[in-house]
């Protein structure tokens, strides 16, 4: 099975949208969805 990196601190994945979410809820933080307004 193909091991996905993330590209901000190299931690190890299984499937794209694990990547996803971690790269949201850690490298950029919750967004209009989640209900944070305060960037829009």
């Amino acid at each position: 099975m193909t091991e996905i990196s993330c590209p901000y601190c190299e931690s190890k994945f299984q499937d794209k949208e694990e990547l996803s979410s971690h790269i949201d809820k850690l490298h950029i933080g919750p967004g209009l969805l989640e209900g944070d307004s305060r960037k829009f």
